[in-house]
């Protein structure tokens, strides 16, 4: 409320009243499904996509421009209609910015971790869909008839050997993030690497939950990642990558797009790219969903004194439909979610 002494100059009374504004854009008019904040940003999640949200004291923070409005910039081209952000992103804000996240941990700066893993993965995913796209065109191109002069056009995509790059390089920067995240939880694995992790979990108690078990599982496809993005930038005669566009085999058969991986450690046989990338995208997801599952789970705090542990919810219990984890306690005979 103005009074008769208020000397506040309009921009200052604009900017420091009450206001509302809408979260939409001409391409979603989606639901909003959360707003998270870390402190110095903040996040809209919507259906389709994930937006920033500045307002006009972030634009023009000394207050020279009465006119400066808030902004809305999509941050990501996908939102919590689908199932990977749940996994990702939106699961690593129920855990991270929590009253339960572990209070060694930033979870400001680790959910800034998460949202650049996301970011990384977004553009994996655009690159898939391009090239299933571009492989699903050319297969409707080929005529697989052998003419008079006895040729056959098979047909190709181009670029093959670029897009597998560039897949294994964001996939590769993912998990480097993600690393970076496992190095707030244990800073002494730096050197270590992903053995590293491996080595100190086995060391401890192995009856908390299936940590261990886990990392066994998911340390091979972290170092063939890893060498597979060596590859690419350091190739070698026997540390390199094979990738070839449509070809013809010795029966007439024309074959997809492939990629191989030749290397002394972590060695891929042929396999068509396609099913490489969306197997790969399935695995990076589920491998960064679980990391900080496990993560928190270790290093949970208990408000209040009760007992507080990571569960998976069943899906009538879940606030958001593609977060499968969140922090529960039992009070009385009864399970409650604490995030």
């Amino acid at each position: 409320m103005n009074t008769p002494h208020d000397k506040r100059r309009p921009i200052d009374k604009l900017r420091d009243g009450a206001g509302s504004f809408e979260i939409r854009t001409p391409d979603d008019d989606s639901a909003i499904s959360e707003i998270i904040s870390t402190g110095d940003r903040l996040f809209v999640v919507k259906g389709k996509g994930v937006y920033e949200v500045k307002l006009a004291d972030d634009v023009d923070p000394k207050r020279t421009n009465i006119n400066a409005p808030n902004t809305i910039q999509k941050v990501l081209s996908y939102g919590a209609d689908d199932p990977w952000i749940g996994a990702v992103l939106l699961t690593g804000h129920h855990l991270l910015l929590s009253s339960c996240s572990p209070s060694n941990v930033d979870g400001n700066s680790a959910f800034g971790l998460m949202l650049k893993i996301a970011e990384e993965i977004a553009g994996a995913h655009q690159l898939v869909g391009k090239y299933h796209e571009a492989e699903g065109a050319a297969t409707k191109s080929l005529d697989p008839k052998i003419r008079k002069d006895r040729t056959v056009v098979v047909p190709a995509i181009g670029s093959v050997e670029s897009r597998c790059n560039e897949f294994l390089l964001r996939s590769d920067h993912a998990f480097r993030e993600l690393f970076r995240l496992v190095k707030m939880f244990y800073s002494d694995v730096g050197s270590g690497g992903w053995e590293g992790l491996k080595k100190k979990i086995d060391g401890g108690s192995r009856d908390i939950d299936n940590f261990p078990q886990f990392l066994a599982e998911t340390v091979p496809f972290l170092q063939l990642i890893r060498n597979a993005r060596n590859c690419v930038e350091h190739p070698r005669p026997e540390q390199r990558l094979v990738v070839e566009d449509f070809s013809l085999d010795p029966m007439n058969v024309v074959l997809p797009p492939i990629v191989e991986i030749i290397h002394p450690r972590t060695p891929l046989s042929r396999v068509p790219m396609s099913t490489f990338f969306t197997k790969t995208l399935q695995q990076i997801v589920r491998v960064v969903e679980l990391m900080v599952v496990f993560l928190c789970n270790r290093h949970v705090m208990s408000p209040g004194g009760f007992p507080v542990q990571v569960i998976e919810f069943p899906p009538e219990h879940r606030k958001s439909a593609h977060v499968r984890y969140g922090y529960d306690t039992v009070i009385g005979d009864q399970i409650v979610p604490m995030s």
